[in-house]
């Protein structure tokens, strides 16, 4: 089968919720997707994807570089858009970005820029420089130096590079409460991550009502566009896997601090970067910063900021459309938000009844939708499956 056509498709790496935003976006303007995954997930069963790719192992590297080059000269698949959907995806696009080229049309930049998002201590070190308030975060090289470290506990071990941690633990980060527990968290983490790749990190209190995020579109460091939310909830409230309820409202004050690091990167095309505010100086402190569609970026659209469509026509060379930004929208992904509402409660954070009011007025969800409703069974049933997977490990 040859996929030729009078402008580009996209082919889309990866079929979770945020894969399926850029699908819808594309798709509802008549433009095609092929999605891979090594696992179906929703964006694999929408209306508008023309082909599914099963790809059977990790979507990363040399092997899965060369499927990715043999799939697009065997489809014709010249010039269409690459779209990775995850970091690892991202790092081995950006890697070989050159390589790639010759035959899609990349929305990703080469390592030289990515890199700066993708290892958190190139991120706080350029923020250090730039002068953006970060967490303190310590860089240990060995067991030795954790007890050199001036620390209050409690704090945190997390990853450097976080993907690879989040695949064997399902966490972004692990509590430490004292020196005998911090030792013994690190000999975990060391087994699992190259031990120059962890952090300790004080904790920031609060959570998700104090976390905050920038989303942009930049060229070449400039912030084209751009609008704020609030990151309400996540799923585990702790440290989240990823944000499950999210509320559109601005907060101005968080563009001079993202449009400093952006510059710096040099970055163009989708970027989230992300906040917490740390209520004891009233400071807002970097979190991270994503080079790739989050996993609300549907809300954008929501909200006026259709970024997969602004980011298609860009590569293209075109201007993007007028659009007027809307607030007060919000969004969810109901399979993590009611699991986090239930550890809000229990933990008492809020009440029921606030929980169930935060869904009253203008709701967006991450894969439901009346006008491609499969993926929100697929949805379901991809999760029952990866849930019962682990139940028997």
């Amino acid at each position: 089968m040859t996929l030729r056509q009078q402008r580009p498709g996209v082919v889309v790496l990866g079929s979770d919720f945020k894969a399926l935003g850029v699908v819808r976006s594309l798709g509802r303007r008549g433009i095609p997707s092929v999605v891979i995954d090594n696992l179906p997930r929703s964006a694999w069963f929408s209306r508008y994807v023309v082909k599914r790719l099963r790809w059977h192992g990790p979507l990363e590297g040399e092997a899965f570089l060369n499927f990715l080059l043999r799939t697009g000269k065997a489809l014709h698949l010249e010039r269409w858009m690459l779209f990775p959907l995850q970091d690892d995806v991202v790092e081995l696009v950006a890697r070989n970005a050159g390589e790639l080229a010759k035959i899609y049309q990349l929305v990703t930049q080469d390592w030289s820029v990515i890199r700066w998002a993708h290892d958190k201590r190139l991120t706080y070190g350029m923020a250090k420089e730039l002068g953006v308030s970060c967490p303190e975060t310590w860089y240990p090289g060995s067991e030795d130096d954790l007890s050199n470290m001036q620390m209050t506990f409690p704090v945190i071990i997390k990853p450097a590079i976080s993907i690879h941690f989040q695949h064997a633990t399902r966490l972004k980060a692990i509590t430490v409460n004292n020196q005998e527990e911090l030792l013994a968290q690190y000999r975990l983490a060391a087994g699992i991550i190259n031990p120059d790749e962890i952090m300790v990190q004080e904790i920031i209190p609060g959570y998700g009502q104090s976390q905050y995020s920038v989303a942009t579109y930049c060229k070449e460091g400039r912030i084209m566009l751009s609008m704020t939310a609030r990151r309400t909830r996540q799923y585990p409230i702790d440290y989240g896997l990823g944000s499950s309820f999210v509320e559109a409202i601005e907060v101005p004050e968080l563009l001079e601090p993202a449009g400093k690091l952006l510059r710096h990167m040099g970055v163009t095309g989708m970027v989230e970067v992300e906040f917490k505010l740390d209520h004891r100086d009233q400071c807002y402190k970097l979190l991270d910063i994503n080079v790739r569609p989050w996993g609300w970026h549907t809300l954008c659209m929501a909200c006026g900021l259709d970024f997969p469509y602004i980011q298609y026509r860009d590569v293209l060379g075109q201007a993007p459309l007028p659009a007027t930004l809307r607030y007060n929208y919000h969004w969810a992904r109901v399979l993590t938000d009611i699991p986090a509402g239930i550890q809000e409660v229990r933990a008492g954070i809020t009440k029921p009844a606030s929980y169930l009011r935060s869904y009253t007025g203008k709701t967006t969800f991450s894969v439901f939708d009346w006008r491609d409703p499969v993926p929100a069974a697929g949805d379901l049933i991809s999760a029952i499956s990866r849930s019962m997977k682990k139940s028997h490990k």
